[in-house]
């Protein structure tokens, strides 16, 4: 099982391959400020992967729409863990 940790809390968990970083985030209590309900709409949940980022899914035709997100900021809804990934929230 890939290992999903957020910074700045330090806060980790185990988690299939293919869930969300927000679906991680909200299993461990930690905030994504996602106000859409996962659908990308809100733009909100940006997390910026720290370690890791051959070990989630490509941008999405969302993220790759949002103007602002730098080359390692993804919406956590729309980003998908394939491996061990260490993620920053914003």
């Amino acid at each position: 099982m890939p290992k999903v940790t957020f910074l700045p809390s330090g806060q980790s968990i185990d988690i299939d391959s293919e869930t969300t970083l927000r679906e991680a985030a909200h299993l461990l209590g930690v905030s994504v400020h996602d106000r859409c309900g996962g659908m990308g709409a809100c733009c909100n949940c940006v997390v910026t992967v720290k370690e890791g980022s051959a070990n989630v899914c490509p941008k999405t035709v969302v993220e790759e729409a949002v103007f602002y997100l730098s080359q390692d900021d993804r919406l956590s809804c729309q980003c998908r863990i394939t491996g061990d990934v260490v993620v920053k929230t914003i």
